[in-house]
């Protein structure tokens, strides 16, 4: 089983967009993390920009982050997040979303544990993998 999770990109920005959202529909701050605080130095990235957060309203999550790679340019400013339970059905799913597009972020095991991984699909759809490790 997995959800769809939207995730927004916010270049500089998610700081504002993280309060301005929370306001907008009474949500809570499930989690913030900025790259300084990632356990290795992330190419490209401003320490003080959000590198990862969750909001929560009306039993919706939304990710949002300021990003970092070179192809999350302005106007294509949303990743589709896919949160899974089982690694073999996000294995399965990477690959298939991987027909005729290109990695991202190769599938892997992520510090904060969880196994991440990053595709544009062939329609330059982004989609975001995440499977926790740690049950």
């Amino acid at each position: 089983m997995y959800q769809l999770t939207p995730y927004l990109f916010f270049s500089g920005r998610c700081e504002e967009a993280l309060d301005f959202y929370t306001k907008c529909f009474g949500g809570v701050v499930l989690t913030k993390q900025r790259f300084k605080d990632a356990p290795v130095q992330i190419e490209g990235a401003e320490p003080n920009w959000v590198m990862h957060a969750e909001i929560e309203a009306f039993g919706l999550k939304l990710m949002l982050s300021d990003g970092v790679v070179a192809r999350e340019l302005s106007g294509n400013n949303v990743a589709l997040s896919l949160v899974f339970d089982d690694l073999d059905e996000q294995a399965r799913v990477y690959d298939k979303l991987l027909e005729g597009g290109h990695i991202m972020r190769p599938l892997e095991d992520a510090f904060w544990g969880g196994r991440f991984g990053k595709v544009e699909d062939q329609f330059g759809v982004r989609w975001i993998l995440h499977c926790d490790l740690v049950k």
